[in-house]
């Protein structure tokens, strides 16, 4: 038997509908790449803090520059 979701929603069905027939993705595609771009924030892990998709463990007192940031990076790269 195959696996089925059942979702008691008109708005999302009705939305996944149009985003399938705009884009010529199946619905079930739609769903499965809507669940793939949903990530949840991470949790905070022994002094880890989030930056965007990223966990850093920042530095104690110390600060970084943008510029810093994208030069290492850049480096770390090869570019």
């Amino acid at each position: 038997m195959e696996a089925q979701l059942n979702i008691r929603s008109g708005a999302a069905r009705t939305t996944a509908h149009a985003i399938a027939q705009h884009s010529g993705m199946t619905v079930t595609q739609v769903v499965e790449e809507a669940l793939r771009a949903y990530a949840p924030p991470p949790k905070a892990r022994a002094g880890l803090v989030q930056r965007g998709a990223l966990l850093v463990l920042p530095a104690k007192g110390a600060r970084v520059s943008l510029a810093a940031a994208e030069a290492a990076l850049a480096a770390s790269r090869g570019r």
